[in-house]
Formats: C-alpha cells, structure tokens, sequence
C-alpha cells in the first residue's frame, strides 16, 4: 500500500473524533503525510486522558543508526510485528498508536493506467488506523517519536483488494472501529490483536482525482531481482515523484578587458 495519507490536524476535528488536542508546534506539519515526514499519532497511559503526539512517520529502533531509515519502517505487517526486529519490542512493550487519517492515497490500475484514488471513510468521517510508535535516541541526546501504521492481507476486499499494481501483493492499513480506540490503546495484548482485521469495505468510499504527475512503469529487469527486500524498495522506488526543476544558471561573469599598452613616446620603434 501507498505510505501517503492526508492526517488529521483540524484541531476542532481532532477534539470531537478523538478527543485529543494537537501539541504547540503542530503547525511546523506538513499538510500531507508520508514515510520520513512528520504526523500525529495518538498514545494513552494507564488512566490519564489520550494525547496526540507529532511524530515521524517510520517506526526507528533504538538501534537504528540513522534517520534516514524511517522510510523502511513506514508499514509494519501485523503477520510479522512480534517477530521482525524494527517493531517486536514496540508491540511487546505495548506501545501502541491511532493514526488520525482523512484519506489514504492509492494507484489503481484497472483500466490500464495508472489513476489516483484518495480512500476515505463512507460518511466523511476520519479513519483511526493501527500503529506502533517508538522514542528513539537522537544523536543529540533528545528522543526523537516515530511510529508506523499496521496492515493486513486486502485480498479480495472490495476495495484495497482493487489497489496497487496487478502484480503486486494487496494490503492495507489496518482500520479501527470508533468504538474500540481505547481497548487498542489501553487492552491487553489479546485483546488488542482482536481489532488487527480487514475494515468493511461498505464502510469506505474512493474518489478518483487527477493525478498530479505521472506514475512511473516499473522496468522489466526488477521482475529478475533475487533481492529478499526486493517488494519493498520496488514500492518504493515506483512511487510517483513531483516533476524535478531545473535550477536557474547564474549569469556567466564575462572578464574585464585588457589594458592597452601605452603607446611609444619617441620615435624609435623598438
């Protein structure tokens, strides 16, 4: 599935739905969101009130070594979050998140080419997807919060199932029912992977909008990759990219003339 979502920063919005206000520096967030920027996540510990959080999107590990590795833990299969080392210990240490998302953004194919769909919920309500977060330690000293949304299998669902390239694997995000925001956040593990199912698809709606650039054709020879990661770095790397401009050059410094040479004062030429 496609790592960009439009998040939930209406503050009026994110009161009535979930009950939360975004922090001071909400404002430095990006309207859109996606692997490597910056989203707000929603966290509850034990009795006191959920509060949003803003944080990067992409799950790091305290032993990641970079931050530049968002971009790998955008998404976290619920087949493997207790298993793979980036987000084991965020789910057995019960850091779980909703994500506040008003669509999702996701390639449809079906007529041949490439078309931009935009997944919402069917009554233009916000969606609360599943999530995992994570402080890690800054090179600065200061901790630095991320998180990752959950996905499960979308084959055959009316709606994800429809998205993505033909051949390649369905998923989608793991959509939680209104209702159960605080036994995600606050129930036991059990309970807790209980709500981890495929949304209904009745509940959904897909609007189709213009694309604003073009999706590029992923090249024949990645069909030949014995890559293991290869699936994620192909969805990676065929995600559409903003058309690149081309930097003004700086006017080219013409250098000054040559002084003259003065000419003779007498009449001996050399």
């Amino acid at each position: 599935m496609s790592p960009t979502y439009e998040p939930v920063t209406d503050p009026t919005q994110l009161l009535a739905s979930f009950g939360v206000s975004l922090p001071d520096a909400a404002e430095a967030a990006p309207p859109w969101a996606g692997a490597g920027l910056v989203a707000p996540f929603i966290v509850r510990a034990g009795a006191a009130p959920a509060q949003a959080r803003l944080g990067l999107h992409g799950l790091l590990p305290h032993f990641a070594g970079d931050i530049g590795m968002a971009r790998q833990g955008s998404h976290c299969r619920v087949e493997t979050m207790k298993s793979q080392p980036t987000f084991r210990e965020s789910w057995w240490s019960g850091r779980r998140c909703v994500v506040p998302v008003q669509w999702i953004a996701e390639w449809r194919h079906e007529s041949g080419r490439p078309e931009l769909c935009h997944i919402q919920h069917a009554d233009d309500e916000p969606l609360r997807v599943a999530g995992l977060w994570n402080d890690w330690p800054g090179p600065g000293g200061d901790p630095v919060p991320t998180f990752a949304l959950l996905t499960v299998k979308a084959d055959g669902h009316e709606v994800f199932g429809r998205m993505g390239a033909p051949d390649h694997e369905k998923r989608m995000p793991a959509i939680l029912p209104a209702s159960s925001q605080d036994l995600w956040l606050l129930g036991s593990l059990k309970d807790a992977e209980r709500l981890l199912a495929r949304y209904p698809a009745a509940q959904l709606q897909v609007t189709s909008t213009a694309p604003l650039f073009k999706a590029p054709r992923e090249p024949s020879s990645w069909a030949l990759s014995l890559d293991m990661f290869a699936p994620e770095w192909h969805a990676l790397a065929a995600e559409p990219q903003p058309p690149r401009r081309r930097r003004a050059r700086p006017p080219r410094a013409v250098p000054p003339p040559a002084p003259e040479r003065a000419a003779p004062t007498t009449g001996d030429l050399f």
